[in-house]
């Protein structure tokens, strides 16, 4: 009795520790970590669980445009990133395009920038002291322009599309009047000229009175002429680029050149750009000059025939043996201001707005070219024979320098102020005269 005793208080103690253990094992095996040849077999339960920890990000991030809040809308932006990252929520605003450059200086006066800020190449330098280097971002490093807009040694936005420049056209009235698409600016100009004289059309529909839609020709036509993306920056080297035999005034002599012809209808300063969309909607206008953009309004409008519609690119030369100069953009470039409060997010955010899954979706639904390597849209039917053009050279428009700026923020310097003033017919020459003295002036300060 005195050997049995140990014995059976052994035996009970295994039997209690075992059954102690059964629980605990079993625990391990519904939902604790578990070694499995090193690799933990962690349910996704719990990873969905870990996401649901993660505490709750809202990324600021607003527009410029009406047609991009639209898409956004159509392709639900807002829940396909929350698909992915349900802790985060993008929140958009909508800002009038005239006045966005301005809230986000004020914005910035106030360090309340967003957390995602679009910028055009042109405010990149603006702002480049308040936004963050993305140098080591993949969607940089894959995209094809973002080394192009360097500002100093850093890359500090990504472009998110590119497109070229356009004159949009009716077909049936081009064959009304047995037009040919024009390769040169002379015949560009005598195609409206003979569309004008029939006397049923509106040559050039053009919303002057708004002045941003003169920018095809008043803004991007000196880089054409110059074959210069960076014409810009090369202007702040020149005492005098007002002066005949430079490309400013030469483009500007075509284009007063187009505006005397009165190709434009009675009055284009007195209408605004909706009423010169409806006017090419509707076949009163046989043209109008937009960016490729202008592909997407055109879906949306009610009763456009769009198999009536085409592109050709806008002709500058003056021969055929020349370079076809055609401007190439890319716009909106993503920033990340230094002030957010979640910039490895905002990283996150731009890396899927560029991954396959999202970017080619949204690029198509845009009309917008891919500026990611290796993606390519297809642009639809009215593209047909646009770029079949001989000597076609793609001109990179650039913004200009921090030269450029000065000077242009010293005179006021407004291209498109300046369309208004032609079509109103303000004496050109002396115009151009005007502007070589506050130009040599500013330069010299």
């Amino acid at each position: 009795m005195y050997n049995v005793r140990p014995r059976i208080t052994r035996i009970l103690s295994m039997i209690m520790i075992s059954a102690l253990m059964i629980p605990l094992v079993s625990g391990c095996t519904k939902g604790e970590k578990v070694a499995n040849n090193g690799k933990s077999t962690q349910p996704d339960t719990q990873q969905e669980q870990k996401e649901d920890k993660k505490d709750p990000v809202t990324l600021k991030f607003p527009i410029w445009s009406t047609i991009t809040e639209d898409l956004f809308t159509k392709l639900d932006l807002v829940n396909e990133y929350k698909k992915e990252h349900p802790n985060v929520t993008i929140e958009l605003e909508l800002l009038k395009d005239t006045e966005y450059e301005n809230t986000m200086k004020i914005r910035n006066s106030a360090n309340e920038l967003p957390d995602i800020l679009p910028l055009k190449s042109s405010w990149l330098i603006n702002f480049k002291d308040n936004i963050l280097p993305l140098d080591d971002l993949d969607a940089a490093k894959n995209n094809m322009f973002a080394a192009d807009f360097k500002v100093g040694d850093h890359i500090y936005g990504v472009p998110e599309s590119q497109f070229n420049e356009y004159v949009w056209y009716r077909k049936s009235i081009f064959k009304e009047y047995g037009l040919e698409i024009p390769k040169t600016w002379g015949e560009f100009v005598t195609a409206a000229k003979t569309i004008k004289d029939g006397g049923k059309y509106i040559p050039i529909a053009m919303g002057g009175k708004d002045a941003w839609p003169d920018y095809p020709f008043n803004e991007f036509m000196p880089s054409l002429e110059a074959g210069d993306g960076d014409y810009w920056s090369t202007m702040a080297t020149i005492d005098e680029p007002f002066t005949k035999g430079q490309a400013f005034y030469d483009a500007y002599a075509k284009i007063q050149e187009l505006y005397n012809a009165q190709v434009m209808g009675p009055d284009p300063l007195g209408v605004g750009f909706d009423q010169a969309k409806l006017m090419f909607g509707s076949n009163q206008a046989a043209m109008i000059a937009l960016g490729q953009w202008f592909g997407s309004d055109l879906k949306s409008m009610t009763d456009v025939d769009i198999n009536d519609v085409g592109a050709f690119l806008l002709p500058v030369r003056n021969s055929v043996d020349d370079p076809f100069n055609t401007i190439s953009m890319v716009d909106t470039f993503f920033t990340i201001p230094k002030t957010s409060k979640y910039p490895d997010e905002a990283k996150e955010f731009i890396n899927w707005f560029f991954s396959d899954a999202w970017y080619s979706k949204y690029l198509t639904e845009a009309q917008l070219q891919s500026t990611v390597k290796d993606v390519k849209i297809d642009l639809g039917t009215m593209f047909n024979g646009a770029f079949d053009v001989s000597n076609l050279n793609y001109v990179l428009n650039k913004g200009g320098n921090e030269d450029y700026k000065k000077i242009e923020s010293a005179i006021k310097f407004d291209v498109k102020k300046m369309g208004q003033d032609m079509m109103s017919g303000k004496d050109f020459n002396k115009m151009m005269q005007e502007m070589n003295k506050s130009w040599k002036n500013a330069r010299s300060k």
